[in-house]
Order: structure tokens, then C-alpha cells, then sequence
């Protein structure tokens, strides 16, 4: 056995080391390793390292101190055992390989966003606490699997690790569901990279951030920001997506409105439609705008249409784009769902589009896909659609109002905005808010209101809702004398008057208030119902029939009046 041969090819890929014979006696010395130890050939390294010869020989690494310095001494032993290598690592010695494998697994380990890597064969070689707390599954049952076996899908072709190996196209910032936990689909967003070496793809890697946390933080926030901050510049400011709110702007502190903020944030990362739906002046465009900015798509554009404002001759056009020459003054311009790109796009009182219409919007929801008025080219719809009506959807499906195909299209997830007269105390939260603001614009300095008009308020339904409320705020201050700090009935203009007692049973020349004629119609409505739910035992198709409406149209009802079995 030539020993110096075999040391010197060691030293070439581990330059401390030793080679000594069963016995300890020293064979071989590196260069290296002489500048750290003054000893020659024929030496015992029991001696040296100070220990005895059956730790040096065992199998374990050991930590050995030469010197101020610490390595890690592993073995490799040699011709039948014969001989034995000693290679000392330098612990904490960055320009090792070793080291800075170790160091790497430590950091992966502790990262607070999720890494799961796979190797050219698609078996997980990494998966991490993180991610192990993000898709609620266990590292032992993932490592040394295929990844499609892991997460249980049927094709490999499904699996999008091999999707990236294969294309060596990397995934940016996808927000979906693989895993799963009772059932319940598990989402986080995530990025995937090949890894390259050499330009071959050795491995696919996965970065999953834990949106869950994320957005209860989030959420925290904004609960606080809405509850401490009630002036706010929210009607001068403008983001550079082309929104104006978000969910800090939204007052009120009543049940139904918390809830309804949660369920809308909860949401707000998803790709599903969302169909709003509430009474004019609910502030469907503020919830759809705050919907945009809380997700994913908030750098992107938010673009808005009125559809009730636009001829339907030209709302074709509008929406879709139109090419030179399609009709009489057309020129070449992209439509709505083009120049929202992947933002959104917010369709107000959709429920005044004409069945035509209708019918060529649900097409193009379909195929994602749309073609401009006059053009034969198809551009793919990038962009997220939510919609909002004024009317109850399942009413105007009975009507023929609204086609019912289109209406499972746009309402992937439904979310109901209460008047403002189910919203208790927030009526006088969000008149403290338009009494600081129009102090401001009209230089007065009211701080409250007088009983007898909180009494008149507090009994009127408010048909306008939030819109109509700030109309009634602003007139009465403008009524309202510079140096008088409270807002009064004697204020209230006599057409608002008028208006509050002929149509909405409010008796305010007597200052006394009878119950309005909306409240008595839901409650007999709400009590009809719950009644028709125990005589059925709350099966919902039976108790609908009772009542004479379909079943769709009772469990809005039910949704309205907040009636749940308990």
C-alpha cells in the first residue's frame, strides 16, 4: 500500500489529515495538518489528540481540540482496514462545503416560510417545521415519497414540481390549495424554482408563505385602525391601483358589519367570483374595492363600471373592446376585461344589464376569453370579476330577470351587505364620522346630537342607506348656526321632512316616532319563516313550499334576517 500516494490524494479534497495504522502509530501527515501539529511520521496520535485508540476508531465523528481551534475528526478506513484516514473539518469554517451544508439545513429547518424540495426523480427530499405547520401533515410522511403520491394525485402530470423540472419554467407567487386537512382544502401562496447545474435541472424547490397567520395579523390591524381612526382622508386619497378604500374605512363596530369585514377578508385571497349584494347606498364599491386591496391582486388595477349607466349598444363595446369599422365610428380599443388585466374587475348593478347582454358576458366568463366587437383575434381574461346587485338574485332569477347560468358564473362566493338600519349603532358611529367631516369643510365645530333627533333618526329605516345618511348629515349643517356645537330636528330641511313622514311612517311634527312600516313587514316576514322551519323541522325544501317561494329564495331570506338552526 503506498501511503503517501493515498495521503496525498486525500489532501487534495481534505487538506487536515492523518493516516495512521490500526495501532495509532502515524503513517502520513498533510501539509496542512503539519502546521497545527508539531509531530513527524511514527508518532502515536493517542498522544496527540489525547485520547485513547478505541474512540479514534470508532465509528462516530468526535469534536477534538487542537490548539484554539475546534474540528469535527471523521474516519475512513482503507485496504481491509488496514489503514485509517483522519479527516479534520475546522467547525465554523464557511469556505467548507460541509459546514455550509449543515448551516444551510439549520436555516431551512428554521425558516418561517415553508421549503419543500424534490429531486430529479420527484421524490421530496426537504420538507420543513414550516411547512409541516402550513399544510398540517408530518416531514416523515412526505420524505422519500414521489411528490404526486404525497399529495395523493392520480397523475404525475398533475404534479406541478415536475411540471417546472420538465418546462424549467419557475411558478411566481400561485395561491392554491395541494393539501388537505379534515377534508378542508389547505391554501398558501407559494413560488416553485428548477434548480440548474450546468444547465441541467437537478431538483425543484418550493417557497409557501403561511397566509393564514399573515392575514389574522392583517386582519388584527385593520380591526384596530377601523375602531381608533374615525376621521380619515379616504374620500380625497387615491391609490395607484385606481381605489379609494380599503377596510379601515369601513365604520361601524355592530355584529353583522364585523362579521361581514371578516367573511370578505376571508375571501379576498382567493380567485373565485364574488357577487355583492345590498340595498343602493350600502357601499357594495367600498367592500369591493377594500376586497381587492386586502388580496393578492391589490399592485394590480381595480376597474369599475357603472352597468345601469352605459346604453347597451355601447356596453358591448365597453366591456369587450371594439375594432376600426365594427359600427359606425368604432375605432381600435380594448375593452374593460383587457385593461384590468390580472386585477379586477367590479360590475355595479349588473342586475340592469338586458337578458342579450347577459348572455354574452356569461359566454365570455365561461371561455375566459374574450373577442372585441368586430375583431376575430380572442384575448385570454386575466382578471378577477366581482359583481354587485341592489335586488335579491334568486327574485330576479324568478322573474327572468337574471339568467340563472350567469348567476352561478359571477357568484362563486356571495356576500350579503345589511342596510343600514340592521346595523343597530352604527348609524350614529358613521354620523360622528360625517359631523368631523363636514366640520372641517364647512369651518363649524359640532361635537353631537340632540336627543330629540337621535330619537328621529333612530326610528327612521333609511331607504338610501350610508348615501343617504350623509345627504341628511350635510344639510342639516349647513342649517346649522357657526357657534351652535349640536346638530338639531329644527334643522332638518322640510322636503327631508316630508319625505321621512309621508313614506316611512316617522311622525316627526309630533317628535314622537311609531314603529316604520319596513321593520313590521320583516318581522312578520322573519317570524313567517322561522315558523314555517319548526312546522317543517327546518328541512329548507319543504318549509320554501310552504311559504310559496323556491328554495333559493328562502335561504336569502334566511341569510338576511340572519336565521340559522342552532
Amino acid at each position: 500500500m503506498d501511503t503517501k500516494l493515498i495521503g496525498e490524494i486525500i489532501s487534495n479534497f481534505k487538506p487536515y489529515s492523518i493516516l495512521i495504522n490500526r495501532e495509532g502509530v502515524i503513517l502520513w501527515l498533510s501539509d496542512k495538518i503539519k502546521t497545527i501539529i508539531n509531530i513527524t511520521d511514527g508518532s502515536n496520535v493517542e498522544s496527540i489528540l489525547k485520547l485513547n485508540l478505541n474512540e479514534i476508531l470508532s465509528d462516530e465523528d468526535i469534536k477534538v481540540t487542537i490548539g484554539n481551534q475546534s474540528y469535527n475528526m471523521s474516519k475512513l478506513k482503507i485496504s481491509n482496514q488496514e489503514a485509517i484516514i483522519l479527516i479534520f473539518n475546522i467547525i465554523g469554517d464557511y469556505n467548507d462545503d460541509s459546514t455550509k451544508s449543515i448551516c444551510l439545513e439549520q436555516i431551512i429547518e428554521n425558516l418561517y416560510d415553508g421549503v419543500l424540495l424534490s429531486d430529479k426523480d420527484g421524490k421530496v427530499v426537504i420538507y420543513n417545521k414550516a411547512m409541516e405547520e402550513i399544510e398540517k401533515r408530518e416531514a416523515k410522511d412526505m420524505i422519500g415519497k414521489y411528490i404526486w403520491d404525497a399529495y395523493g394525485y392520480s397523475d404525475i402530470n398533475k404534479s406541478e414540481h415536475m411540471q417546472v423540472f420538465t418546462s424549467g419554467v419557475p411558478i411566481i407567487n400561485r395561491y392554491k390549495a395541494h393539501a388537505f386537512n379534515n377534508g378542508k382544502p389547505v391554501y398558501k401562496s407559494y413560488s416553485t424554482y428548477p434548480i440548474k447545474v450546468n444547465g441541467d435541472t437537478i431538483g425543484v424547490y418550493s417557497i409557501s408563505k403561511d397566509e393564514t397567520k399573515l392575514q389574522s395579523l392583517l386582519a388584527e390591524t385593520v380591526e384596530l385602525k377601523r375602531q381608533y381612526t374615525k376621521i380619515d382622508d379616504a374620500d380625497n386619497k387615491l391609490y395607484k391601483n385606481g381605489t379609494r378604500f380599503n377596510f379601515s374605512d369601513i365604520i361601524g363596530s355592530s355584529n353583522n358589519i364585523k362579521k361581514l369585514i371578516k367573511e370578505a377578508q376571508a375571501i379576498s385571497w382567493l380567485d373565485n367570483s364574488i357577487l355583492l349584494v345590498g340595498d343602493t347606498g350600502t357601499g357594495k364599491e367600498v367592500f369591493a374595492q377594500s376586497i381587492h386591496n386586502y388580496g393578492k391582486r391589490k399592485s394590480e388595477p381595480f376597474i369599475g363600471i357603472n352597468c345601469s349607466a352605459i346604453p347597451e349598444n355601447l356596453l358591448e363595446s365597453i366591456l369587450f373592446g371594439s375594432v376600426k369599422g365594427a359600427y359606425t365610428g368604432a375605432v381600435d380599443s380594448s375593452g374593460l376585461f383587457e385593461e384590468a388585466g390580472e386585477g379586477t374587475l367590479f360590475l355595479d348593478e349588473l342586475n340592469s344589464m338586458p337578458i342579450n347582454m347577459q348572455t354574452k358576458l356569461l359566454r365570455v366568463l365561461q371561455e375566459r376569453t374574450v373577442r372585441r366587437v368586430g375583431g376575430k383575434k380572442s384575448y385570454p381574461i386575466k382578471c378577477r370579476v366581482i359583481s354587485a346587485m341592489n335586488e335579491d338574485p334568486y327574485i330576479l332569477i324568478e322573474e327572468g330577470k337574471l339568467r340563472q347560468d350567469l348567476f352561478y358564473r359571477i357568484a362563486g362566493y356571495n356576500l350579503y351587505i345589511p342596510p343600514l338600519k340592521d346595523r343597530g349603532n352604527d348609524l350614529f358611529e358613521l354620523s360622528e364620522y360625517y359631523i368631523s367631516k363636514f366640520n372641517l369643510v364647512m369651518n363649524k365645530n359640532v361635537v353631537s346630537i340632540t336627543d330629540e333627533l337621535r330619537n328621529i333618526m333612530d326610528n327612521y329605516d333609511w331607504p338610501g342607506n350610508i348615501r343617504e345618511l350623509e345627504h341628511f348629515i350635510e344639510n342639516i349643517m349647513v342649517r346649522t348656526s357657526d357657534f351652535d356645537r349640536y346638530l338639531r330636528a329644527e334643522n332638518i330641511p322640510e322636503y327631508i321632512l316630508e319625505v321621512m313622514d309621508s313614506n316611512h311612517v316617522v311622525n316627526v311634527s309630533n317628535k314622537k316616532s311609531n314603529k316604520p312600516l319596513q321593520e313590521i313587514l320583516d318581522n312578520m316576514e322573519y317570524e313567517l319563516i322561522l315558523k314555517a322551519l319548526e312546522n317543517n323541522k327546518w328541512n329548507v325544501t319543504k318549509s320554501a313550499d310552504e311559504l310559496g317561494v323556491t328554495r333559493q329564495s328562502l335561504i336569502y331570506r334566511m341569510r338576511k334576517h340572519n336565521i340559522s338552526r342552532d
